[in-house]
């Protein structure tokens, strides 16, 4: 007997490494035989994870929904999309009409990154709701950088990105990229990469309250207590102005405020901030004048700096050490992709203010980028005469994987109707009166638009779809822009009909900007794609700085190039020097004091004069700073439910060194009470001299307790605990983030 097998190429969906696969697929029995690195990526090289198997576990598991399904007093019920679609708009119709635009409320986790279609038409959903409760992983992630990127650079999604192939030194700051494969920063095989830079004779160096697997690999380790690199930062910019060391090179003509800096950073010397970081003042001066020796470095620094109570000083800081380095904007140093679909994605040029537009109903906590603080999300619920009344969440678990989960599920008993838009029946869509499941990666295409953004190296892929998704099975993107046209009050077609028409006045004003003609005739005559989703990528692409522009650039690039490309990814080339093209600020310049960071140093001087005034004092026996930490198997709370990942040995445990344990009384493998200003929770020990004195590390997406939950494998084999139930609802207040890392708490023998 024969079997049809095919070899296809596309990229992993799980992170944002985005590495080349290669799949063998039987075409009858519609499996998945086999998924290897594909060795002929320019990027990856072969390289996978292990999570590069999830699309296909997710595939076949027999626990994800296929059909859409409603609660009912017998439980859970299959439902067609026709009542589906009319329930939902009947129900949110109703809500807007007797309460307003703002009793309806949005919820949206990262999986949405990774779905090209659905990121498009969620723009439509959410000009149509016109919410202000809108919130999502990104304020438990990485707004304190998008604030920063919008006040220096003027647009909120320009991230710079360490450039790794040509760098000197590599600085890492509250970052395990080796674990995580990379965040804002698109390099598979991170390890591979730091390696590469110490065998041209470069140099490594982590900064952070653990010794992490990137750690591990680098030359140099700097422990930093939890919730204090903004401090240290300013001591970093204090020594360069000191030292005189500030040599802005080709950023001279762009930089204001360079004096106004100096004057702030005179009191954070590495002597007045050692006690408060932990990192004593030689090895601070010493870090400084190595960084300012090389002619390339990068200082990279991600969620442990953005998630704790200065995250935007120190993101602030972080970028305004670079600039007075001379080192963003440089080859080897914090660089700027060039995305292939042109533009940087959506956001707030900086004529519009992505923070303070709107407010929230309890505390009247500013808005930014367009969102409420997630962990806000329970007490906006049930705001006193502005409650919530309908709830849509699209691909989150934020039961989980905001702070107060556990008062967020209360909440969502008190909504008149919620809708989830998710594969799983889990801690969060419990509560749902109807979840509607969409199609799993192998069933649909998709560009991975969003990471091409934050690349060490441009680049373009295409993933083809894998099987024909089961009858009735709609993709996300689908689902998402019928409910928004329903909401309009218009039919599918319209609505895709409008976001169709705004692709190619877009792509007609792009062509003008860029000095040629191009119609909507032009267009609609040659674009490409069998899904509209599809034709939005072709129009994108081939209007982006790389595009065949519709006929005018015989090697550009479109849709059609990508996809008859031998591998599944295009490179585009190295980082360029981009400043003069992506300046968008008044008058074009940097302006390293501006409103935004300069609002927030009388908050950060106060904490610094607390602090140092208390760094002597008694500390308590067992108070302990928490933060969390991710594993190679674990994506948030996504892959729990996967038997490959769940099994094993328990990594739901609380790190801690072994002379804290012998303070307390803790034993590797007893449990622990750890306790919080808001709840409590036993965990497992595990004693390891990675951990700084004073700090526990438990990881995050866990605790799947629930009853209601139908995952039996995350229930059953590796139900941990969720270390947000321990975190209360504090914010970094300058850009509204939740604080994570760095939380107190005390721990005592369980």
């Amino acid at each position: 007997m024969t079997t049809n097998i095919e070899t296809l190429r596309r990229i992993c969906p799980t992170c944002e490494a985005c590495c080349g696969l290669v799949i063998e697929v039987d075409r009858d029995a519609q499996k998945i035989v086999s998924i290897q690195g594909d060795p002929d990526d320019h990027r990856s090289k072969g390289y996978v994870c292990a999570k590069s198997q999830a699309f296909n576990y997710i595939y076949e598991d027999a626990d994800r929904l296929r059909h859409p399904i409603k609660k009912t007093v017998d439980g859970w019920q299959e439902i067609s999309w026709l009542e589906a679609f009319d329930t939902i708009a009947e129900k949110f119709s109703a809500i807007r009409e007797q309460y307003g635009k703002d009793a309806i409320a949005f919820y949206v986790g990262n999986p949405l990154g990774h779905d090209f279609a659905a990121g498009v038409y969620l723009q439509s959903l959410m000009s149509v709701a016109g919410t202000e409760r809108f919130f999502s992983a990104g304020t438990v992630d990485q707004h304190p950088q998008q604030m920063v990127c919008w006040g220096l650079i003027g647009h909120e999604w320009l991230f710079p990105v360490p450039d790794l192939d040509r760098t000197e030194l590599f600085i890492c700051m509250g970052a395990n990229p080796v674990v995580s494969q990379g965040s804002i920063l698109g390099k598979p095989d991170v390890k591979s990469a730091m390696e590469d830079i110490q065998a041209r004779g470069g140099k490594c160096i982590v900064i952070d309250p653990r010794r992490t697997e990137t750690a591990e690999v680098a030359d140099q380790h700097i422990s930093i207590r939890p919730g204090t690199d903004a401090f240290f930062l300013m001591a970093f910019a204090n020594v360069m102005f000191e030292e005189d060391l500030v040599d802005t090179a080709h950023l001279t003509s762009f930089v204001d405020g360079i004096e106004e800096l100096r004057h702030v950073v005179k009191a954070y010397t590495p002597e007045s901030t050692t006690a408060i970081t932990g990192v004593s003042a030689v090895v601070l001066r010493t870090l400084v004048k190595q960084y300012c020796a090389v002619d390339k470095a990068a200082l990279y620094g991600r969620i442990g700096l953005c998630t704790q109570e200065f995250g935007l000083a120190a993101h602030w800081m972080l970028m305004t050490i670079s600039i007075l380095s001379g080192n963003l904007d440089r080859e080897g140093g914090m660089m700027f992709a060039a995305a292939p679909v042109g533009g940087s994605g959506p956001g707030s040029t900086a004529d519009v203010k992505p923070y303070g537009r709107w407010h929230s109903r309890v505390r009247g906590v500013p808005e930014t980028c367009g969102e409420l603080p997630a962990s806000l999300m329970a007490e906006e619920i049930g705001a006193p005469g502005e409650e919530v009344h309908g709830l849509l969440t699209i691909c989150g678990n934020p039961v989980l994987s905001v702070p107060r989960g556990d008062k967020i599920r209360d909440a969502l008993k008190t909504l008149d109707f919620t809708v989830c838009l998710d594969i799983y029946i889990n801690e969060t869509t419990s509560q749902a009166d109807m979840i509607l499941p969409s199609t799993v990666h192998p069933e649909h295409s998709n560009i991975d638009v969003t990471f091409q953004n934050f690349t060490t190296r441009n680049y373009v892929s295409f993933s083809p779809k894998t099987f024909e998704p089961a009858p009735g099975l709609k993709d996300l993107g689908e689902i998402i822009l019928e409910i928004s046209a329903r909401m309009a009050g218009l039919t599918r077609d319209e609505m895709e009909g409008f976001v169709y028409q705004g692709m190619v006045d877009m792509a007609c004003q792009r062509a003008s900007d860029a000095g040629y003609e191009l119609t909507s005739d032009t267009v609609n005559a040659n674009v490409t794609g069998d899904t509209a989703p599809e034709r939005y990528i072709d129009i994108m692409l081939r209007t982006g700085p790389y595009g065949d522009q519709f006929g005018r650039r015989p090697d550009g690039i479109s849709l059609a190039a990508v996809q008859n490309h031998p591998q599944a990814s295009i490179d585009l080339g190295a980082l360029k020097p981009r400043m003069d093209e992506i300046l968008r600020t008044p008058r074009k310049r940097i302006d390293l004091m501006h409103e935004v960071f300069a609002g927030d140093l009388p908050r950060l001087e106060s904490r610094f004069l607390e602090q140092s005034q208390n760094a002597a004092g008694q500390a308590d026996a067992n108070a302990m700073l928490m933060i969390g930490r991710r594993h190679i198997r674990d994506m948030n709370s996504w892959l729990h439910n996967l038997k490959p990942y769940a099994r094993g040995k328990n990594r739901c445990t609380m790190k801690l060194n072994s002379d804290d344990a012998a303070r307390i009384g803790l034993k590797d493998g007893s449990y622990a009470r750890v306790v919080s200003s808001v709840g409590e929770t036993f965990v497992p020990v595990e004693i390891t001299e990675e951990m700084m004195d004073g700090v526990i590390s438990i990881p995050h997406g866990f605790g799947h307790v629930y009853p209601d939950s139908k995952q039996p494998y995350a229930k059953e084999l590796l139900p941990g605990v969720s270390c947000n139930d321990l975190i209360d609802e504090s914010l970094d207040v300058a850009s509204s983030t939740c604080i994570v890392n760095g939380v107190p708490v005390q721990v005592f023998p369980g």
